[in-house]
């Protein structure tokens, strides 16, 4: 056999031989590179990470209650899957810490149309996904038997028939399940109501299934438990009925009011035997005739709607509260009595009147009263009438009958005529009035000023002890908001919680012993639950882990806390804590891996004394690589205005433009970003949150100003490049701190901020901004307009055009202002065209931040350093200046 080698006559030829060993080589580190490649790319911060097309946080639950004896608890939840749905019903044992699922689609397929819409959706899905499954199953095992790999991590998992799949949210015209819209406790049984699709349901815990109590076509609301727990009572277009179980019979328990009158809410006795009323006769306070257009231009031709506003200087309507006392069991008499004990007219849209407390003995009841004209509160009591005071008019109009019958008979008297008159005009008013409701006048038991924060009042709240006399209230008078102890008999007060912090009550033991509250005690930026001795005052911690919890529900003994629980580094679920214990427990499982995996990073929190002695604080992002000695951009987010008992600086405020966009542009361009909680905001006083009256925006831009050169002293910053951006109160700060400190802040992003507070809606601006006349546009003198004409840096107004909150005017009228003053060159719009107070019509979240991205790194360059180089293009004698680490582009146009 011929033998013989090809290498010679390649190389006679002068072929060249690839070396294989060299080739295998290359091939491997070119897939080695495309490995790494892959690796970096996924690792990279990119805004399309932090903020992609589809929403990544999940569901919240929310309606947190515990069982009267403290064994269950309950709450409404949906999972993420099924976000586009109703909430369910959801237990939990507290005994052995099982969680369990009362309602879904299947279980109210069985009473709504709705739900079996869905379920027969579900089904046709479920169908093809097993049919999927088992072809890739078929695959699989091919794949076995080639030692290929074939990987379906949910293969196996089980394909029911209400089975959700991960792009379920993604279905918009698919049908829709409404869910279960709300839920009470029985007071004596572990069973409870909840109403879905208006009706009301019934479920007993160890008894199974689900028991439909209404089938009607109209709503039934504010559904409560009677007190002994034997039937319950709810409200239908404006009236009031109560149920026995297992009874026929329904019964309606609202009297006749007075001419106009609407019943608003209710509240039962302990007893049972009682209630008391809320009515409401006239227009809304804030309803009026003023239409706003909007112009949209969605269409070849624009066209307009309109939508109501009511503003500082339009009237207050014609309106009225009033509250009843009512015994429900007169026998048979067809006209029960009515005891009106107090009348409210309407002052102002902040005006505040809530229904009643009853005292536990059912023998009175406690309110509070805030009016709005004169900042007055006033806590009041009303008793229930005695039997001998009940019929007060039955002997009035025994005497007046004697007097007209004097008069009848001719008696000679010179007040005759007068009496005569009197006497038709009674008349008048009685047929005018009904016979049946009786004058019984509550009594102020005390009174205050108010002159704290605008959302204060209405957090008020006054609820009966125990002994039937102390009522303890939230009030802001030391300063902080507090609980405070009123003896109703000597009228007089004690502070229960001290210190500079805030309270915010949630509800009393059952023995009103104690007061479950949240509190800041710990740090500003957290918020814990409490149990308050409302003898003492004493605080009790509940809650041991660093964060905010919040919608909190706490069992009777004080044992058991269930909340909404988050921090940096937990993403916000619902908790389960056993008091005592260091450790809590997880109910929930809301949000992908991928938020996780871009929820990682802690910023660091800070505080700085502003030039009043006010403690400022301040949360940051710092970028790789940081020194205090740099020189680098800063970015400051800003809110400023009041939200109730919600701040900015909290540990777990996943805001997007102040952890993710700050994040982002410390890590990818080397900046300092901050947020501040200058005064203005809520959560740290009434020195904090009233800071806006009739002084709106100053107090922040001196905090702010006092907090640019805490930071330039002590974080690295360059003072030449100082940004801001904030939506809107914070656009209108945004553009306070551009027009009034513009030595301090020399770029700027304003988001759909207010500049003409008299066009804002009176609710809000009366109470924050300043008082107004009918008819003057007081608020006028706060206009940012006369303003703009200081700007000196460069300024991005970022609005969108049919937003009916914030009107799209307020940045079209200060924009011409700023053209009219010359600012051309200074500054720059990106509207969205469709988009709301919080945009997202054509602008996404994504566009915006691309947007800001842009226009602050080429106004304030980037940082250049090792870990963070510029990315856009900057101005040629920036990037070629020898010796300096940082691009900035203001020292160009300053030249």
């Amino acid at each position: 056999m011929l033998r013989f080698s090809i290498l010679p006559f390649a190389l006679a030829a002068g072929l060249l031989i690839p070396d294989l060993s060299a080739q295998g080589s290359q091939t491997t580190e070119k897939a080695t590179e495309k490995t790494t490649d892959s690796k970096k790319a996924e690792s990279e911060l990119t805004l399309e990470k932090l903020f992609p097309k589809k929403k990544l946080t999940g569901p919240s639950a929310r309606s947190m209650a515990f069982s009267h004896d403290g064994k269950y608890a309950a709450w409404l939840y949906r999972t993420r899957d099924e976000r586009r749905h109703g909430n369910d019903l959801w237990l939990f044992n507290t005994a052995d810490g099982t969680t369990r699922r009362i309602t879904s689609v299947s279980d109210m397929a069985e009473f709504q149309r709705n739900a079996r819409e869905v379920l027969e959706d579900r089904k046709k899905l479920a169908k093809k996904e097993r049919a999927r499954r088992k072809t890739q199953a078929e695959k699989k095992a091919k794949a076995d038997k080639k030692g290929e790999k074939v990987e379906d991590r949910k293969l196996h998992d089980e394909v029911r028939d209400d089975w959700v799949g991960e792009d379920d949210a993604d279905r918009e015209k698919a049908p829709r399940y409404g869910g279960i819209s709300s839920f009470t406790w029985s007071p004596k049984d572990n069973e409870l109501l909840f109403t879905s699709g208006g009706d009301v349901y019934q479920y007993e815990i160890g008894q199974g299934g689900i028991r439909r109590l209404t089938k009607t076509q109209n709503y039934e609301s504010s559904v409560a438990y009677l007190p002994d727990g034997t039937g319950y009572t709810y409200m239908r277009d404006g009236s009031l009925f109560a149920v026995r179980f297992y009874n026929h019979i329904i019964e309606q328990i609202d009297p006749k009011f007075a001419s106009g009158e609407s019943l608003s809410s209710y509240r039962l006795s302990p007893d049972g035997k009682r209630a008391v009323f809320l009515t409401r006769k006239g227009g809304r306070m804030m309803s009026g005739n003023r239409k706003v257009k909007i112009a949209q231009y969605r269409d070849r031709f624009m066209d307009v709607r309109e939508v109501s506003r009511h503003v500082s200087d339009d009237p207050i309507a014609d309106s009225h509260n009033t509250i009843y006392l009512y015994e429900i069991d007169q026998g048979l008499n067809e006209e029960p009595q009515l005891y009106k004990v107090y009348t409210h007219k309407v002052s102002g849209p902040r005006d505040i009147l809530r229904t009643p407390d009853w005292s536990p003995d059912s023998s009175r009841v406690a309110f509070g009263v805030f009016e709005q004209k004169t900042r007055h509160v006033e806590i009041m009591q009303a008793e229930f009438p005695k039997e001998e005071e009940k019929k007060p008019e039955a002997e009035n109009e025994k005497k007046d009958a004697k007097g007209d019958e004097n008069v009848a008979k001719g008696e000679k008297n010179e007040n005759d005529a007068t009496k005569k008159d009197d006497a038709e005009k009674k008349a008048k008013d009685k047929k005018a009035k009904l016979d049946h409701i009786v004058d019984a006048p509550a009594k102020v038991v005390y009174r205050f000023l108010h002159d704290g924060g605008p959302t204060t009042p209405r957090m008020l709240e006054p609820r009966f002890l125990a002994d039937n006399r102390t009522i303890a209230f939230l009030s802001e008078q030391s300063g902080f908001r507090h609980i405070h102890a009123l003896d109703s008999v000597y009228q007089s007060t004690r502070q229960l919680t001290h210190g500079n912090f805030e309270v915010y009550p949630m509800e009393l033991s059952k023995d009103r012993s104690q007061l479950f509250v949240r509190a800041t005690k710990e740090h500003p930026s957290r918020t814990d639950v409490y149990a308050v001795d409302m003898t003492n005052g004493a605080m009790k911690r509940l809650t041991n882990q660093r964060g905010q919890y919040a919608s909190a529900a706490v069992s009777n003994d004080g044992k058991h806390v269930l909340a909404s629980y988050v921090s940096y580094g937990s993403l916000k679920e619902l908790v389960h804590a056993d008091v005592g214990e260091t450790k809590q427990t997880t109910l929930t499982d809301s949000h992908p891996k991928k938020l996780h995996d871009i929820t990682k990073a802690m910023p660091e929190f800070f505080e700085y004394e502003n030039r009043h002695g006010h403690t400022i604080h301040g949360m940051m992002f710092k970028p790789d690589g940081w020194k205090k000695t740099d020189k680098r951009p800063l970015l400051v987010y800003v809110y400023g205005g009041p939200l109730g008992t919600r701040k900015q600086v909290t540990d777990g405020n996943y805001h997007s433009a102040s952890y993710f966009f700050g994040w982002y542009m410390a890590k990818k361009h080397g900046y300092v970003t901050v947020t501040i909680d200058p005064r203005g905001m809520s959560g740290y006083g009434a020195v904090f949150e009233k800071a806006n009256f009739e002084r709106v925006g100053k107090p922040q831009v001196e905090d702010l100003t006092d907090g640019v050169k805490h930071l330039i002293a002590n974080y690295g910053v360059d003072p030449k490049r100082v940004g801001m951006h904030g939506w809107s109160f914070g656009g209108f700060q945004t553009q306070m701190c551009l027009y009034t400190a513009p030595e301090t802040f020399q770029v700027g992003i304003a988001g759909a901020g207010p500049t003409e507070w008299e066009n804002y809606n009176s609710w809000y601006s009366t109470g924050t901004i300043g008082d107004s006349r009918v008819g003057k546009t007081d608020l006028g003198k706060y206009s940012l307009l006369p303003l703009a004409k200081n700007l000196k840096g460069k300024l991005l107004l970022v609005h969108g055009m049919e937003d009916s909150n914030v009107l799209y005017q307020d940045t079209v009228r200060v924009y011409r202002e700023l053209l009219k003053a010359g600012k051309e060159t200074n500054v720059d719009l990106f509207l969205d065209p469709t988009g709301g107070h919080g945009l997202g019509g054509d602008v996404k979240t994504l566009n915006r931040y691309r947007k800001y991205e842009e226009y602050l790194t080429r106004t304030l360059g980037v940082y250049e350093g090792e870990t963070a180089k510029p990315e856009l293009a900057v101005p040629v004698e920036a990037s070629m200046s020898s010796g300096k680490k940082t691009t900035n582009p203001l020292e160009k146009g300053n030249k």
